[in-house]
């Protein structure tokens, strides 16, 4: 199965009448089915994908890859102009989250018709050849991302681990591709679960936010390293890993790298 990944919403935006702001948001479209993957800190995202002649009433699936306010803040305004969508999460997504003391979760996530949600916790193949990884195991601890994160569980407000979060593999022709959001379970670790499962396939392409931007480049060198071990085809750089760790990349995995900004298109 091929796959059409199209970028309705990134930091950066290179096109004209297109906009841009800080989250993500990516439309998958296969032969059969439309879905989308986070819908970015406002509808922004619907006016780009208008532009762009993607008509977001026909989509099948949204996922929301984690309970943060720049890849949930369009959920409201999708299902006024979806009627017809799953949504697809975890259900620890709809726990209160914080940025140090600043609320970063869904916003008025008590409103939601739950009726809605499709809850998964486990590895799910949702269409045929596209598998959700919710369970993200941490073999490597020093490629996470929990610094200044909270989430309330219980009335108790205490570290995010991120269990809410989940990654895609995209598979065609015994390959896999990954799309992850921000990573904060470490992208290392979600290469990790998606190879256990597909032990003999080749990595094709990796679309992600690594979460890494400002952050030591000690931090860069740990999952610079893996991939140099574990090469995809394609490494694509978005959302959260930061300018100054793109330049990293491209000089260790040269052509390979590519950015990921609004209006971005691929084939997988």
């Amino acid at each position: 199965m091929k796959y059409k990944v199209i970028t309705l919403l990134e930091n950066s935006v290179y096109g004209r009448r297109l906009q841009g702001e800080h989250g993500l948001s990516l439309y998958i479209e296969s032969d059969k089915y439309k879905l989308l993957f986070d819908t970015g800190a406002s509808g922004l995202f619907i006016r780009n994908a208008a532009e762009l002649g993607i008509n977001l009433e026909e989509v099948d699936y949204l996922i929301l890859s984690h309970g943060h306010s720049d890849h949930t803040g369009g959920l409201s305004d999708f299902l006024k102009i979806n009627r017809k969508a799953s949504i697809v999460c975890k259900k620890e997504i709809l726990n209160p989250k914080f940025k140090e003391k600043r609320e970063n979760g869904i916003i008025q996530n008590k409103c939601f018709d739950t009726s809605r949600f499709l809850f998964i916790d486990k590895q799910t193949e949702l269409i045929p050849n596209l598998f959700f990884f919710p369970n993200i195991e941490i073999e490597d601890t020093e490629d996470t991302h929990f610094e200044h994160f909270y989430t309330k569980i219980n009335g108790a407000i205490v570290p995010d681990a991120f269990d809410d979060e989940l990654a895609l593999a995209l598979i065609d022709n015994h390959t896999y591709s990954i799309i992850s959001a921000c990573s904060h379970r470490g992208i290392t670790n979600i290469i990790r679960a998606v190879q256990k499962s597909f032990p003999s396939y080749t990595f094709n392409i990796l679309i992600g936010g690594f979460h890494i931007h400002n952050a030591p480049n000690s931090k860069f060198q740990r999952i610079a390293s893996f991939l140099e071990q574990n090469p995809p085809n394609h490494i694509g750089i978005c959302h959260c890993t930061g300018i100054d760790k793109y330049a990293l990349f491209c000089q260790r995995f040269q052509d390979h790298v590519f950015y990921n900004y609004t209006g971005f298109a691929i084939n997988i």
